[in-house]
């Protein structure tokens, strides 16, 4: 697994900036970076979480599966990438992430969903505080 240390200065940076970063320095080594563990050491947070383990069983799971870059953005933030190139898309998704007024995120059943700016509570599932739409994706 290649492991690569990055900093970056002048600039305070959350999880998605950090993922963005590692995801733009992946892409330079495999054509469709995908992250399959991250963590976040600012938050004290990490996918996938297994229980009962030692806190860095999330790597072992990222490098188990497929994992083959690793990138620490400035000590905080820690991705495993692998390519997926090759593995077979979903497809169309039938969720959707939406955002009301207020900010709150929520993840809806795209049928369901009559207004995308008024999520209604039979189409849509409402994230707690610090869970984010990437974590969903990501972990």
């Amino acid at each position: 697994m290649k492991e690569i240390k990055i900093s970056v200065q002048g600039m305070e940076m959350d999880y998605n900036q950090a993922k963005d970063v590692a995801r733009a320095l992946a892409g330079s080594f495999d054509k469709d970076p995908t992250v399959v563990a991250w963590h976040d050491a600012h938050r004290h947070l990490m996918s996938p979480v297994i229980e009962g383990g030692d806190q860095n069983r999330w790597h072992d799971y990222g490098e188990a599966n497929g994992g083959n870059i690793s990138i620490d953005v400035n000590g905080d933030f820690d991705f495993i990438f692998a390519d997926s190139t090759e593995f077979e898309g979903l497809g169309r998704s039938p969720y959707v992430a939406v955002q009301d007024k207020t900010g709150k995120q929520y993840l809806c059943l795209l049928e369901e969903l009559r207004d995308p700016n008024n999520p209604q509570q039979e189409a849509c599932y409402a994230l707690e505080s610090g869970e984010t739409m990437s974590a969903l994706h990501e972990g």
